[in-house]
């Protein structure tokens, strides 16, 4: 299920160029995927069977500018998976225009309490229906 989460560019968003950032897109496509987590109900039951998921990787690719007072459309989904791990992908558009702001892909993988990366464990599929069902990839 893909997740929408908007919210307005403030002026501690932006940089000297009159932009938002780059680096502050790090922290609101995390605050994205939490809202993805929550609309899906997945917190408690990943807590339940111990599973612990951390990104590995992020890439952003950049597309158009957001400035003070454009309220931003976050849309963020699982779209792949491996043995130990999951890809989600993000996308920001203005909401005015539709036009894409940026496209980032998440790479997140699952480890153990010593932070090794495990196999998923099976029983998650029961409740999270997009990542059982995301294609599966090569590589995160």
């Amino acid at each position: 299920m893909k997740s929408k989460m908007n919210i307005t560019v403030r002026g501690y968003h932006i940089d000297q160029f009159g932009h938002v950032n780059h680096g502050r897109y790090v922290g609101l496509l995390e605050e994205a995927r939490w809202c993805y987590l929550e609309e899906n109900n997945l917190f408690e039951p990943i807590h339940e069977i111990g599973a612990i998921h951390v990104v590995s990787r992020l890439e952003i690719d950049y597309r158009h500018p957001a400035r003070v007072n454009d309220t931003l459309c976050f849309e963020t989904k699982v779209t792949g998976r491996t043995d130990s791990g999951f890809l989600m992908n993000q996308d920001v558009f203005l909401k005015s225009s539709k036009k894409l702001v940026l496209h980032a892909r998440v790479f997140n993988v699952f480890v153990d309490q010593q932070g090794k990366p495990r196999a998923i464990d099976p029983r998650i599929f029961d409740f999270w229906p997009d990542l059982a069902s995301a294609e599966t990839i090569s590589r995160l």
